[in-house]
């Protein structure tokens, strides 16, 4: 097949779904046969090499071959890792206001059991800098609220490894205010006509927590001793599983709807603080402005 030249990095809980439901609707998009294909940020999974990426696409000779993963954008190590693969190589970010994402974040940690649930959002600013030494990316991803949310840091970093024609900027506001005008830019970026979309199909995410948090962490922790007996028994049928969508069945079973209380005055006024100088940034450097 062709080489994959199209991802979604990020940011996580930004509407990165809903961009990748429009992708797969797409007449001239073929897409991995599973949303986020980690490929690029897991080590392990880096390391069995191109053959496996590719086994997680259908053979196409489609102009955009798109995939995501939204652990990438807090990534050091992928831009090299991309940059080999394919240099031309098109990185799409979506982002949405800072504070509701690290918000959104951290409520999404709570109610499926990677944060506890005793630690309050602004107390978990203080926790990052140990997180960020010693966790791995995907736990980075789901403990460092705050450290996913500074865009101008990232998107710099990425800048680094591919030029600014190649990084495609969208916000969710736009994608929720004016979808249309937003997959028209999209597409022209992609150099792809614009395709109408199924209003019905692209919804987004609700607010949601674990059933069983045990059962979310057996599906998500890769050092899980349980799964990783089911991951080497399933090892050769893994493809028809992912094609089944066993596992977002069973990821959809497993959800309950819940509340989140909103963020006092106090409390966003101190978390816009600590975006205060990244914000300014982004706006002089990529003009991107919540």
């Amino acid at each position: 097949m062709n080489k994959v030249n199209a991802i979604i990095i990020g940011a996580g809980r930004s509407g990165t779904t809903s961009l990748f439901a429009y992708l797969e609707q797409h007449p001239e998009v073929a897409c991995s046969i599973t949303k986020e294909v980690h490929y690029f940020s897991i080590t392990d999974l880096y390391k069995r090499g191109e053959v496996y990426l590719h086994s997680l696409f259908e053979s196409t000779d489609k102009k955009i071959i798109a995939t995501a993963d939204t652990y990438l954008l807090m990534d050091t190590d992928a831009p090299e890792r991309i940059r080999l693969y394919n240099p031309d190589m098109k990185i799409i970010i979506m982002l949405r206001e800072p504070v509701a994402r690290a918000y959104s974040n951290y409520n999404y940690s709570v109610n499926f059991g990677h944060e506890k649930k005793g630690i309050g959002i602004l107390e978990t600013i203080a926790l990052e800098k140990e997180r960020l030494q010693h966790l791995n990316i995907v736990d980075k991803n789901n403990l460092c609220h705050f450290y996913g949310s500074l865009y101008h840091q990232h998107i710099s970093f990425w800048g680094k490894y591919f030029p600014p024609e190649q990084i495609i900027i969208l916000q969710l506001a736009e994608l929720k205010n004016n979808p249309e005008s937003l997959y028209r830019t999209f597409c022209k970026r992609l150099n792809i006509d614009f395709h109408p979309f199924d209003k019905s199909a692209i919804g987004f995410n609700a607010a949601s927590g674990a059933k069983s948090k045990w059962l979310q962490q057996l599906l998500l922790n890769r050092d899980n001793p349980v799964r990783k007996a089911i991951s080497f028994v399933l090892r050769p049928f893994r493809n028809l599983v992912i094609k089944s969508g066993l596992i977002d069945k069973i990821y959809a079973v497993n959800k309950k709807p819940v509340s989140i209380k909103e963020l006092s005055a106090e409390e966003h006024a101190e978390a816009m603080l600590y975006f205060k100088d990244d914000m300014m940034k982004l706006s002089q450097d990529f003009n991107i402005h919540f």
